[in-house]
């Protein structure tokens, strides 16, 4: 009903010509028992009916006619009357005061000044350009009414916020074709709709307000919700506790903050006014407090065990202290620490070398990582401020890690789970390290420390942020200090350049000076770096025997910022901090070159002697800070770009001309990184002393199609390999569930993928993140070597949903480390769960044949359909062994497979739905540059510059990048997906009354009932003449995969190997 407003609260208006509070909503009993007794009292009628009217009828007719004579005198104010039922609901102390049989009028002198006018449907502008996509609003409406089933009126509703001009959709176009337009800030979405909001102050909710609507105005549910959306969104996502009415209280869309508090800037500035607490922690004083606090009281083992325990929930709650002692534990007693009965030894790790073994001796180089204050207050200053090297060596805090001290184990001994880097920032977070094949490089994979803390919550009604805290649609990280402090982080995905300086006593001292330099100054070498890289060798028998060896400059894998550029993002990284979207600042892939001299000693694994290497790197990060203006501002001279007016950023102002870096022992770094066998030879796939070039499969001509651009044609031995991340237990998204499936799962998703064409799996082993007495080496000892690998990977994920999505870092550096290691030496590569099948359909009989037509179609990404399929009820162990509550723990029997049992997926083949959002794929491994679950999200093309891109003569080019080499694979004629996804008892709650209806849907119902063969879908039938059909079978996996997976797991049993089994 329409109101004016009258402070922070609203009246209903009596509608002209005879309408009367009858024409309200009829609140249904939703369970405000508590509500409707207090507003029954408070509107004056009886206790059960809120909206009896007591004010004769003829009463409210009167009272109308003298509002339109007081509007038709004034033409200046709103007249406002209501009947004897009205109410203004007004609350001081919570308590609420009744206002019946009272008229209430708006003076010149009273009235509220109007607020902003929000966007409606009206000011819908097409021509506006949809989220810096290459479409405009209108293409984006078409598709929303093809694809998603909604009217144009909901589409132009639900797409509002990004499609409103200043100007009235009247203008010029700009050079793209687009208007433009500023994203809506203010404009809600329909799911934002908060069912549990007091509706404009009324005793009703805006659940009941929709109901109404729908049942008198004739409108559907959504137009219901969108009509009404502005008053029934709630800042903290409908989170918020009830009230003592029964309410949830939720502002005016158009009173909530859009704007961001004075002072936010853009830039190399810095971005918040800071509070003394969080000057601390900006500045690096707080660390360095809590350093010299954690070495004069150390903790015993016990209490920082306490402190680990607390990490294993939803986030990272050390503090101060706790995080040194932590970090400091960690190194002394290694990264995985685990509560084992009886266990009392507080004893070090003992790292002799083991009797007839290899590894690490004594008197070798111990991995080490220097820790240098970071002072983000000092980036406020122009020119950046030269650190000085004296002062810096001195306050340098170092930490060895005695406890790695094998090659052939490195990535599980690796420093991860309580890395150097949370004191020190602007330390690569390093997951994996190796050298390239042709030893030429050392390979890192790192992750982005900071996205661990991008949990958020919203600010609560009236909820200021905390001083310095910068609000992102009235949400703030849960840990926003610990977000802030690992600013640097972002820093280490831009590029810096540097120039060589003389040095003063060339003959004395071999070690290279740089200065930050603009582009035009910096070396070719120097142009696009971030870290200086120090090598070292290890002769037992010289004096001193240990030596520098050579230096070179980092370069990255990929570049992000330009990447951010052709993804139309305005900006690759915030002080704010709120950059989750932007998937590819997750993974920071880089190399340091190695020595030529040292290329083929490399190459052919002479680095190694017993398990431990004689060649080591360190790496020293050029600290500067992030650069927060857009990319294409300071984009490398390759690419042929020309800085705009505007947020220019200009090195000699922001960084000076003479700020030399410090030297190396000054600085901050990763000390002597062990440089190992290259990764087919540590794996022992390829023995040392083998060539590798005597395993490879003949070449094709898409093996060659880039090379020209990259210059790279690594050799390569297998035509289709799997990676995958797996345990023998795993929690589930916001540690709801702990299932234990992991090994029976494994065993049979190997035996189907080797069945399948699959040349090779890999399986990174997680198991170590939750245990430290099971692994899966037993699983994967039943395969041959030269099919199944195993990687011991006990990284744990940094955050497990929490506020957010979740940072599952873990399992993005174990595909990184996958794709780098060995998806160099094959075509193509797929990464996969466990509970994920990829099954060869209509006339292929194996994926090696699937990509050899890929092949020839020119395809470098394969994208499938992948949605939850449902275990058949008639296939489960009983119901009644696991049931519970009304529920029960669907079971696939032992004499069972997990293909079998999930062959029955919810929407008929070939599914129709869009499942964007759950496609995984297959993608040529020279081709995918850097892969994010599911998404190719780098590639060779997209890195190509426009001249690169126009003179292939094979690639047409976009400022916004398309990817135009992906393939959908047709379910029924090349292959499909099918997804085995656990179901556990909260899935199972109330199954039976659900299952009774036949609901083609992924909820409802999450145990499966076949339509049977041949039967055209209907709701009538039920299976059994009790459940309602729900799913349909693939006939190909029901007649052909799953006999012969069932054959190849006997013959397995039986000690035969799956080469006989395909030679018969």
């Amino acid at each position: 009903q329409p109101s004016a407003a009258v402070g922070n609260h609203y009246l209903p208006t009596v509608a002209m010509g005879g309408g009367s509070a009858s024409s309200l909503p009829q609140p249904q009993n939703n369970g405000h028992r508590a509500a409707q007794k207090s507003n029954a009292r408070l509107i004056g009628g009886k206790k059960n009916k809120r909206w009896t009217i007591k004010l004769p009828f003829i009463g409210a007719i009167l009272l109308a006619l003298y509002g339109v004579f007081i509007y038709i005198i004034t033409n200046k104010f709103a007249v406002t009357t209501g009947a004897a039922s009205s109410s203004n609901l007004l609350r001081s102390t919570g308590d609420a005061i009744a206002s019946s049989q009272k008229q209430q009028q708006l003076t010149p002198s009273s009235a509220a000044v109007p607020a902003e006018k929000d966007p409606t449907i009206k000011d819908f502008c097409g021509l506006c350009q949809w989220k810096d996509q290459g479409f405009n609003c209108n293409e984006r409406v078409e598709w929303s009414v093809s694809q998603k089933e909604v009217t144009e009126d909901e589409a132009k509703l639900a797409n509002l916020r990004y499609c409103v001009n200043a100007n009235g959709c009247q203008g010029k176009l700009n050079d793209e074709g687009f208007m433009d337009c500023e994203e809506q800030t203010d404009v809600p979405t329909i799911t934002d709709f908060c069912g549990r909001c007091q509706f404009r102050g009324q005793g009703f909710n805006c659940d009941e307000r929709v109901e109404w609507v729908v049942k008198t105005k004739g409108q559907t549910e959504k137009e219901a919700k969108l009509s009404n959306l502005r008053y029934c969104v709630n800042a903290n996502k409908c989170n918020d506790k009830i009230d003592e009415f029964g309410f949830m209280l939720c502002e005016e869309i158009s009173t909530l903050s859009k704007k961001p508090p004075p002072g936010y800037k853009q830039g190399t500035k810095q971005h918040v006014e800071s509070e003394p607490e969080l000057e601390a922690v900006l500045s690096g004083s707080l660390v360095m407090q809590a350093r010299d606090i954690a070495m004069s009281q150390p903790k015993d083992r016990g209490d920082v065990r306490k402190s680990r325990e607390n990490e294993e929930g939803l986030r990272d709650r050390r503090s101060g202290e706790d995080i040194v002692a932590s970090v400091l534990m960690a190194a002394q007693y290694g990264d995985r620490q685990y509560v084992t009965e009886g266990e009392s030894s507080n004893a070090a790790i003992d790292t002799s070398k083991k009797e007839g073994g290899g590894g690490r001796s004594l008197d070798m180089p111990v991995l080490t990582a220097y820790c240098e204050s970071v002072n983000q207050t000092a980036w406020e200053t122009n020119p950046l401020p030269i650190r000085d090297g004296a002062t810096t060596k001195e306050s340098l805090f170092s930490i060895p890690y005695p406890h790695v001290q094998s090659c052939s184990a490195l990535p599980s001994q690796w420093p991860i789970d309580t890395p150097p880097v949370d004191l020190d920032p602007f330390l690569p977070w390093i997951h994996d390290v190796f050298p390239s094949p042709d030893g030429k490089n050392v390979m890192f994979v790192a992750q982005n420390r900071r996205r661990c803390y991008n949990g958020q919550r919203g600010l609560r009604r009236g909820e200021d942020p905390p001083k310095g805290v910068i609000p992102h649609k009235s949400f703030i990280h849960i840990d926003y200090r610990k977000n802030y402090f690992m600013r640097p982080q972002s820093a280490l995905f831009q590029h810096v350049p540097v120039k060589r300086i003389p040095s003063e006593n060339p003959e004395e001292d071999a070690e290279p000076r740089y200065r930050l330099a603009s582009h035009e100054e910096a070396d070719e070498e120097g142009m696009e770096t971030r870290f200086l890289c120090r090598f070292k060798s290890f002769d037992p028998s010289a004096t001193p025997n240990l030596s520098i060896v050579g230096y070179s400059l980092s370069k990255h894998l990929v570049d992000y910022d330009y990447h951010t550029y052709r993804k139309g993002y305005k900006f690759s990284t915030t002080a704010a901090g709120y950059d989750n979207h932007m998937i590819w600042q997750s993974q920071l892939l880089f190399k340091c070159p190695v020595p030529s001299v040292f290329h083929e000693k490399v190459r052919n694994g002479d680095t190694v002697v017993e398990d431990y290497a004689n060649l080591y790197v360190d790496v020293i990060p050029i600290r500067t800070a992030p650069r927060y203006t857009p990319p294409r501002e300071f984009l490398q001279p390759r690419y042929g770009f020309h800085n705009e007016i505007e947020n220019l950023f200009i090195p000699d102002i922001e960084w000076g001309k003479e700020n030399v870096l410090p030297r190396i022992d000054e600085s901050g770094r990763w000390e002597n990184i062990p440089i190992c066998m290259p990764p087919l030879m540590t794996s022992g796939i390829v023995p040392k002393g083998v060539d590798v070039n005597t395993r490879t499969i003949p070449e094709n001509v898409a093996d060659k199609t880039y090379v020209a651009f990259t210059g790279e044609l690594p050799p390569k031995i297998h035509k289709v390999i799997a990676c995958t991340w797996a345990s023998t237990t795993f929690k589930t998204r916001s540690n709801r569930a702990m299932v234990g499936d992991g090994k029976r799962r494994l065993q049979e998703w190997l035996e189907f993928n080797l069945l399948s064409g699959f040349d090779h799996i890999y399986v990174y082993d997680n198991s170590g993140a939750f245990t430290n007495e099971d692994s899966l080496a037993d699983i994967i000892g039943l395969f041959p070597p030269d099919k199944v690998t195993r990687v011991d990977w006990p990284c744990k994920i940094c955050s497990n949903r929490d506020g957010n999505e979740g940072e599952r870092s873990s399992q993005y550096a174990a595909e990184s480390s996958c794709r780098l290691r060995f998806g160099t030496h094959a075509r193509w590569l797929g990464s996969f769960d466990t509970d994920e099948y990829l099954v060869p359909m209509g006339e292929f009989s194996s994926m090696g044949e699937v990509a050899d037509e890929l092949d020839r179609k020119d395809v470098k990404v394969a994208v499938f359909k992948s949605s939850p399929a449902k275990p058949r009820f008639d296939l489960l162990e009983s119901p009644k062994k696991t049931a519970e509550a009304g529920a029960f723990t669907p079971t696939v029997p032992a004499d069972e497979t997990f293909l079998h049992t999930y062959n029955c997926n919810w929407e008929q083949f070939p599914r129709q739905k869009d499942l964007s959002h759950r496609r995984k794929q297959m993608y040529r491994a020279d081709y995918v540059k850097l892969h994010y679950v599911h998404y190719s999200t780098i590639t060779t093309v997209s890195q190509m510059s426009e001249m690169e891109t126009r003179s292939s003569g094979r690639e047409s080019w976009l400022h916004r990048y398309v990817e135009r080499h992906v393939h959908e694979f047709d379910e029924m004629k090349e292959s499909t997906m099918l997804h085995t996804k656990t179901k556990v008892a909260r899935n199972m709650l109330s199954w039976e009354t659900r299952c009774r209806q036949s609901t083609l849907s992924e909820g409802t119902c999450h145990v499966g009932f076949p339509f049977p063969k041949g039967m055209k879908p209907t709701t009538s039938m039920k299976w059994n003449d009790r459940y309602g059909y729900n799913c349909f079978l693939n006939e190909k996996i029901e007649d052909y995969w799953w006999p012969k997976l069932v054959e190849a797991v006997k013959r397995r049993k039986e000690g035969r190997s799956n080469a006989a089994l395909q030679n018969e």
